[in-house]
């Protein structure tokens, strides 16, 4: 039983970050207004994030799960900061913009240069949930926070240096399209599946990484 538990967290931890970055390599470069034939990938790529920013959220818990220290609960706290923010931010200049623009296909004339403003304005000038905003560098900042902070507290509770690189690595998620987002959850990968292997393989469960015994001297002198 705790095989396939450790097995199906391991999934989680590694799967979750590796599919998101697969998804980013389908992101387009094209600004919403100008999308043309990459609408259907940008409608893909953004409402395939809702699902898996949840899915990233949990598997993040996950990777801190049991470690008790006060940078972990900040890796905890901030989680539900960044799925909120991410996914309003994502909600607008993603799937609405998305959604406007294949109603702009429909349209000819005056009407189609009304909508295709309607898009430019909710993608470049949206101070709230805009390329540019409060929502999305809100999720910026949370996701780096998360990314260190879970970088801290893997360290100390034992992780090793290419562990903790990877997973400061993946601060690059912040910029969510390729190359950085790529980059980022793949580190956010090899993190997990290290961090899983050193949980799993040294016994240690999920309260820390293996740190060797202290010695305890014998009472009343050495022993004989």
């Amino acid at each position: 039983m705790k095989t396939s538990m450790d097995a199906g967290r391991r999934a989680l931890l590694v799967g979750v970050p590796a599919t998101f970055a697969a998804l980013t390599l389908l992101h387009p470069m094209e600004d919403p207004w100008e999308l043309g034939g990459a609408l259907d990938r940008w409608m893909l790529v953004h409402v395939g994030q809702l699902v898996l920013t949840v899915l990233l959220a949990y598997s993040l818990w996950l990777l801190v799960d049991g470690i008790r220290s006060r940078i972990a609960s900040v890796t905890r706290f901030v989680l539900p900061v960044f799925v909120v923010a991410f996914t309003a931010f994502d909600s607008v200049a993603g799937i609405a913009t998305g959604w406007l623009a294949r109603r702009a296909d429909d349209q000819t004339g005056t009407a189609r240069e009304h909508t295709l403003d309607s898009i430019e304005y909710l993608f470049a000038d949206n101070w709230l949930a805009g390329n540019l905003s409060i929502l999305g560098g809100a999720s910026a900042i949370a996701w780096m926070t998360i990314a260190i902070s879970a970088a801290i507290a893997l360290k100390g509770a034992g992780a090793d240096r290419l562990t903790v690189i990877a997973m400061c690595t993946a601060v690059l998620f912040a910029n969510h399209p390729a190359p950085f987002g790529t980059i980022g959850l793949l580190a956010l990968a090899v993190a997990g599946y290290r961090a899983s292997r050193g949980l799993h393989d040294t016994g240690a469960g999920r309260e820390s990484f293996s740190r060797p015994a202290r010695p305890v001297a014998p009472v009343g002198g050495d022993e004989r």
